[in-house]
C-alpha cells in the first residue's frame, strides 16, 4: 500500500467503547474479548479519553478491588485525532511526534469514524517500505529487561513503567518468554493481580537474528501475528528486544515530498539574483543527477524544461534530445496516451498522482507527479524510481508464502516441490526447473519434481549415481556446491548424459545442492534452458530462495515422516505398535464381515524368554525379538498385519485365511522358530521356542472377542508344553 493511501483505507471502523464510570477490570475484560489494544471513553456521544495497553501498566493494582475504580481515573485526555484523509505516511509521522499509538479518526464534523494503531501503519506498508529498511541489529537501542518468573505481577509493572519498558522478558529456567500490555490487559480482565511473572508470561519467546532484515521482522510479526520478537546473535544469546515502533521509526517515509519541497525551495531562491541564480541552478543540477532516481518537471503545454540524468538513461537518449519535448515525441503513441491523461489529471484536479509506468524493456517504474505554481504559472513536477527489483521480490514473497502455507498445511511432499517448479518457473521466464533427491543409500539422486522437463528425460536420470563428472546435478551433490553449465555441449561434466540432453533440446543446466539444518545435502534444485546461458544476480538470488524452500519442503517431511513411523510402528522390531495393530486389524475385521470372507488370528508368545533376559541379557533379548520378527516377515504375506502387543507377545491378521490354513502358517512359524539360532557377542548360540494359538472369525465376532479367543489357544499350547500351535 502506498504511504499516500488514506487512513480511511485501513482504520478499525468498530470502535471498542465504555462510560467514564465503567470498572477498569470490566474494561480491560471488553479488551481482551475483542483483541483490541485500546478502549475510547464516551460521555454523552462523545470520545472523552482513551485507554490502552500501555495505560494499564500505570495504575497501582495491589488487589482485586483495585480494579473496580472507574476508568475514567486511568484514561488519557483528550484522545488524538485525525482526520479520514490523512495519508499513511502523515499518520506514522504523528505516531513518532506525539509517542502515542492510537488515533481517532473524525471527520470535519467531529465524528469519530474509526481508529488506527502503530500495528495497522506497519501491517499496511507495500514491499517498497521495508526495502528501505536496515538491519535488526541497527535499530536495537537498549538491553532487554529480564526478570525470573517468580517476580510477583506487582513488582513486574512497577519495573516496566519505571524502566520505560513495554515489553519484559521472563526467564524460566532455561527457557525464555515474554510479557507485553496485551498480557497485562488479560490480568486485569481476569482479576488476577497477585498472579507470578512465569505465569503470566507468553511462552517460548519467538526470536529473530541480529543480522536478518527488518523485511524479514515484518514477515515474522505477520506470521505469528505478534508485536515483540526477541533478537538472538550468532550464538544465540538475546541481545535486544524488536518492536513495531522500532520498525516504525526505522523508515523514512518524506523521501520524495522532501526532495519537492527541495526543489520548490530552491525555485523560489533564484530569485533573489543573478550570482543566487547560477550557484542555485547549478547546485539543483547536481543534487539532480545525484538522485537515484528520475526527476523531471512540465511546463503548461507539456514539454520537459527540466530532467536528470537518470530521465536521459531511461529513455536511452541524451539529455539534449530530451529537454522541450513532449511525451508524443518521446514515447510510442499507446504509452504516450496513458501519461497524457495523467497528466491532464494532475492539472484538472491539483492532485497527487501515483502510478506504475511498465517500459518497453519489461522495467517497472513508480512515478508520481504534482502540479506546482510558481509566478502564476503551473510547472508538472514528477519523480520515478525504477521498482522492478522491489516488484519481483514481492512477488518472490508471495510464492513463497503459497509454497509454505502447502508446508504448514501438511500437504505431500511431490505437490509441494511440484508447486515450488512452476512457481519458480513464473520467476525465471523460460527455465525448466526441476528436484532431485539424494537417495538413503546417499549415492543416487531420485526424482523429486520436474513439472515441465520431458517426461522421458526425468526418467531417464531418476535413480542417477552422484559424483565427479555425473551431469549438473550429481557433480553439485558431490562437491557440496552450486554448479553452473553454461552450455551442455562443451562441458566435460556432462560426458556420459551430453547425447540424452541434446535428445531433449537442453542446453544450458544449473544445480544447486539443497542442505538440511544438521549440513547434510537433501538434493539438488536445477534449472535448465534451451540455450546457452549464465544466471545474473537476480536469477542466482531466486535460485537459492528456492533452494531454502526445498530443504524446508524436505527436512519437515522428513520429520513428519519419522513422527508417523515413531507413532505407528515398535522402535525395536519395526512391526506395528499395539494401537496400530489394533486400528489396522479392526478396519480389517470389518472388510472380512462386510463381505463374508473367512479371516483368521494367530497369536504368539516366544517360551520361556524371561530365561534369555536372566541368563544373557536384555540386549540378547532384544535380539531374540529381531531375529523372531525376522522369521514373521519371512513367513507372513505383504497382505498379513503383523504386530508386537507388549513383551514378548505379537499378533498376526490372516485375511482370505481359513482355519487349516492358519495352522498351517502357524506350523511354519513354529519349525522356523525351532530351527533357528543367534550368536551373541561371541558366545555359544542361543535357541528358543514360540507358542501359537489360532482362531477364525465367527458371526458376531468383535476384534476383542476374537482376540480372547486366539489368546486362549494360546495358553492352551503353552499349558501343553510349549513349542506348539492350539486353535480355539
Amino acid at each position: 500500500m502506498s504511504i499516500d493511501n488514506p487512513v480511511s483505507d485501513f482504520m478499525q471502523r468498530d470502535l471498542l467503547q465504555c462510560a467514564p464510570q465503567t470498572p477498569v477490570g470490566e474494561a480491560a475484560e471488553r479488551m481482551r474479548e475483542a483483541r483490541c489494544g485500546s478502549i475510547v471513553v464516551m460521555a454523552g456521544g462523545v470520545p472523552v479519553g482513551i485507554w490502552t495497553e500501555s495505560d494499564a501498566l500505570m495504575g497501582d493494582w495491589r488487589a482485586a478491588g483495585d480494579l473496580e475504580q472507574p476508568i475514567s481515573a486511568f484514561m488519557k485526555s483528550p484522545v488524538r485525532t485525525v482526520g479520514p484523509n490523512v495519508t499513511l505516511g502523515e499518520a506514522s509521522r504523528r505516531f513518532r511526534q506525539e509517542r502515542v499509538r492510537h488515533l481517532l479518526v473524525v471527520d470535519e464534523a467531529g465524528r469519530h469514524l474509526g481508529m488506527i494503531s502503530e500495528t495497522d501503519v506497519v501491517r499496511h506498508q507495500g514491499v517498497a517500505f521495508f526495502l528501505h529498511a536496515r538491519r535488526v541489529s541497527s535499530v536495537l537501542h537498549n538491553a532487554p529487561l529480564c526478570v525470573d518468573a517468580g517476580l510477583s505481577f506487582d513488582q513486574l509493572r512497577q519495573m516496566m513503567v519505571e524502566r520505560q519498558h513495554d515489553a519484559v522478558v521472563v526467564r524460566r529456567g532455561e527457557e525464555l518468554g515474554i510479557v507485553t500490555p496485551r498480557d497485562v490487559i488479560g490480568v486485569l480482565a481476569a482479576r488476577r493481580v497477585e498472579i507470578l511473572a512465569g505465569e503470566l508470561a507468553s511462552f517460548p519467546l519467538q526470536v529473530i537474528r541480529h543480522d536478518a532484515t527488518l523485511f524479514q521482522a515484518r514477515d515474522q510479526f505477520a506470521q505469528n501475528r505478534i508485536r515483540h520478537l526477541g533478537v538472538v546473535d550468532e550464538g544465540g544469546a538475546l541481545v535486544g528486544l524488536l518492536s513495531f515502533r522500532d520498525i516504525l521509526d526505522s523508515v523514512e517515509h518524506e523521501y520524495v515530498h522532501d526532495l519537492l519541497t527541495q526543489l520548490e525551495r530552491q525555485t523560489s531562491s533564484l530569485k533573489l539574483s543573478q550570482r543566487q541564480i547560477a550557484r542555485q541552478a547549478s547546485l539543483t543540477e547536481a543534487i539532480l543527477n545525484a538522485l537515484p532516481i528520475n526527476v523531471f518537471v512540465k511546463d503548461e503545454s507539456g514539454r520537459l524544461i527540466v530532467a536528470n540524468e537518470m530521465v536521459a538513461q531511461t529513455f536511452g537518449r541524451p539529455l539534449s534530445e530530451i529537454i522541450g519535448r513532449s511525451n508524443d515525441e518521446l514515447l510510442p503513441s499507446d504509452m504516450a496516451s496513458v501519461l497524457n491523461a495523467d497528466d491532464a489529471r494532475v492539472r484538472a484536479g491539483k492532485e497527487t498522482l501515483i502510478r506504475e509506468e511498465q517500459l518497453d524493456d519489461g522495467r517497472i517504474l513508480l512515478a508520481q507527479k504534482r502540479l506546482v505554481e510558481v509566478d502564476g504559472l503551473a510547472y508538472l513536477i514528477g519523480v520515478s524510481m525504477d521498482v522492478t527489483d522491489w516488484k519481483r521480490a514481492d512477488a518472490l514473497m508471495v510464492s513463497s508464502h503459497h509454497i509454505l502455507q502447502l508446508i504448514a498445511a501438511g500437504e505431500s511432499l511431490p505437490v509441494i516441490l511440484d508447486a515450488l517448479c512452476r512457481q519458480m518457473e513464473t520467476h525465471l521466464p523460460g527455465a525448466l526447473c526441476s528436484i532431485l533427491l539424494l537417495d538413503e543409500d546417499g549415492i543416487h539422486l531420485r526424482h523429486g519434481a520436474a513439472p515441465h522437463l520431458p517426461l522421458e528425460y526425468s526418467r531417464s536420470i531418476d535413480g542417477a549415481a552422484i559424483g565427479e563428472n555425473a551431469g549438473s546435478c550429481g557433480t553439485a551433490v558431490h562437491r557440496r556446491e552450486q554448479v553452473i553449465v553454461e552450455d551442455i555441449a562443451s562441458s566435460p561434466l556432462w560426458d556420459d548424459y551430453r547425447s540424452l540432453a541434446e535428445t531433449y533440446g537442453l542446453r544450458a543446466c544449473w544445480s544447486t545442492p539443497f542442505l538440511s539444518s544438521a549440513r547434510r545435502v537433501l538434493g539438488t534444485f536445477a534449472i535448465y534452458y534451451r540455450q546457452p546461458r549464465r544466471p545474473n544476480p537476480r536469477e542466482q538470488s531466486a535460485i537459492a530462495h528456492a533452494a531454502r524452500l526445498a530443504s524446508i519442503a524436505v527436512e519437515r517431511w522428513r520429520q513428519i515422516d519419522e513422527l508417523r513411523r515413531l507413532a505407528t510402528t515398535d522402535p525395536l522390531t519395526g512391526l506395528f505398535n499395539r494401537s496400530q495393530f489394533m486400528t489396522a486389524a479392526e478396519a480389517e475385521l470389518r472388510r472380512s464381515e462386510r463381505f463374508d470372507h473367512v479371516l483368521s488370528v494367530l497369536m504368539a508368545d516366544l517360551d520361556h524368554f524371561k530365561r534369555i533376559n536372566d541368563r544373557f541379557g536384555h540386549a540378547a533379548g532384544d535380539e531374540a525379538l529381531r531375529l523372531f520378527c525376522d522369521i514373521l516377515r519371512r513367513e507372513t504375506r505383504s497382505v498379513d498385519l503383523t504386530g508386537r502387543l507388549g513383551g514378548e507377545e505379537f499378533a498376526v491378521v490372516l485375511p482370505e485365511t481359513g482355519r487349516e490354513d492358519a495352522l498351517q502358517v502357524a506350523e511354519r512359524l513354529r519349525a522356523a522358530v525351532e530351527a533357528a539360532s543367534f550368536v551373541f557377542q561371541g558366545g555359544a548360540p542361543i535357541r528358543f521356542t514360540v507358542s501359537l494359538g489360532a482362531a477364525v472369525r465367527q458371526p458376531g465376532d468383535t476384534l476383542d472377542s476374537l482376540l480372547a479367543r486366539a489368546d486362549r489357544a494360546l495358553y492352551a499350547a503353552k499349558n501343553g508344553g510349549r513349542n506348539r500351535v492350539e486353535s480355539d
